[in-house]
């Protein structure tokens, strides 16, 4: 897998803001340690197996983290960008938003971005050629108030400043479906690999 990490905490940097919803409230945060069972209201979980079983696994009680907003694209070549691996006709990308539960942890630049350098050295050793990912640092914001009662709602009532790892995958082909099938394979075998969370 080809893979890349970056910091992007610069002022007119975006931030991960939990919860969150559209202007028009359509789609919306969901709370999935508390509400596991509103898995298939987010419709990339309903529409990609991949995407539902890194989110349910990812946000399980046993886990150091959960995940806060995800998304999903498909693109031709005429389209790609430096970035891109060349050599392919069609992409299909996605991220998700992983966040630590422990209130430290989430506070801690040094720390998270340690966790950050540690996935991006785990995800070099998997062979998967047609893929990439990208881990992205960012600062967060958690307003437990207007959560729905978890382990991330029990940690305090004010809102908490910290950061958020987005994780961008890519899969390439010489179709959109192979493109596709590279994608989900490559979400796939990041699964287990970010819960190794080093808590030192």
């Amino acid at each position: 897998m080809h893979v890349d990490w970056t910091v992007a905490c610069a002022a007119a940097d975006p931030w991960v803001v939990v919860p969150w919803s559209r202007k028009d409230e359509t789609i919306c945060y969901i709370d999935l340690r508390a509400a596991p069972e509103r898995l298939e209201q987010i419709p990339e979980a309903a529409q990609y197996p991949c995407i539902a079983k890194a989110l349910r696994r990812w946000n399980q009680p046993d886990t150091a983290l959960f995940t806060a907003k995800c998304d999903i694209w498909n693109y031709p070549a005429k389209l790609f960008d430096a970035e891109d691996l060349p050599g392919f006709d069609y992409a299909r990308g996605s991220y998700i938003d992983l966040l630590p539960i422990d209130p430290e942890f989430f506070s801690s630049f040094a720390a998270c971005e340690r966790q950050l350098r540690i996935w991006t050295e785990i995800a070099r050793s998997i062979e998967l050629p047609a893929s990439r990912c990208e881990w992205i640092l960012r600062p967060s914001r958690i307003m437990p108030s207007h959560l729905q009662p978890s382990a991330i709602a029990a940690t305090k009532s004010l809102s908490r400043d910290g950061f958020a790892t987005s994780l961008y995958v890519w899969g390439y082909g010489s179709s959109q479906q192979s493109a596709v099938s590279a994608w989900a394979a490559a979400l796939e075998s990041l699964i287990e690999p970010v819960l190794r969370i080093d808590r030192e």
